[in-house]
């Protein structure tokens, strides 16, 4: 399968990619408090497409990386909003963050995303939980954009994983030994169950993927 070289997601998030609270090699200079705090409930959209209360996200994608909380205490947080001025927005993140051509491929700079959460997964104040195992989280991203006048779109459902939950040469199983999803590459806690793409997709994302568990979040909880 194919997977992503950036931080999609967040990341592909969030990925993202919405992004967790994963400790990376950038992560090191933030301490676990700066992941995890948010002082203030916020209700409805802020400018970069965030709503933390109705937990879900519509926007372009490079505003998810610039707003969501999991970056609270890097150098960009919440310093700009993309609004479609093009390569010339790229060009000053590059130059003003030495890392920022790591976190997502140029080529997606007008991808937009619709990513809905529930709240195992980030709370209603845009808090990450110290881990997502066993949380019964889940989130489902949509990517859309147009490429050559031809519109595209790639879906993903992501599931947390249950500590009984095994990840065997990337492809997760449940207890009883059945395939349940794959590895998320950036977010080793979460499961991906479910992958659909329409039209000509960039060569940064997953390929078509149904668990052999289905799609719907209710299997994969750990209280049923």
């Amino acid at each position: 399968m194919k997977k992503l070289n950036f931080f999609i997601g967040l990341l592909m998030v969030f990925a993202l990619v919405l992004t967790s609270c994963q400790k990376t090699t950038m992560d090191e200079n933030l301490d676990s408090t700066n992941l995890k705090k948010a002082t203030v409930k916020v209700t409805g959209f802020d400018e970069w497409g965030f709503n933390w209360n109705a937990q879900q996200f519509n926007g372009y994608l490079i505003n998810m990386l610039l707003g969501d909380t999991s970056f609270e205490g890097w150098p960009h947080f919440k310093q700009h909003v993309y609004q479609g001025e093009g390569m010339e927005f790229w060009d000053m993140l590059v130059t003003s963050y030495d890392y920022w051509i790591y976190m997502m491929p140029v080529e997606l700079l007008d991808t937009k995303l619709n990513a809905h959460w529930n709240t195992g997964l980030i709370s209603k104040d845009g808090v990450y939980p110290v881990t997502w195992v066993n949380s019964d989280g889940w989130i489902v991203f949509k990517y859309s954009g147009v490429v050559d006048g031809q519109y595209w779109s790639h879906m993903r459902k992501l599931v947390s994983s249950r500590s009984t939950d095994m990840l065997i040469d990337g492809i997760w199983y449940n207890d009883e030994g059945d395939e349940i999803g794959f590895e998320s590459m950036y977010w080793p806690e979460l499961i991906v169950i479910q992958v659909v793409n329409e039209g000509d997709i960039p060569p940064f994302f997953y390929d078509e993927y149904n668990s052999p568990w289905g799609p719907g979040y209710g299997k994969y909880k750990v209280n049923q």
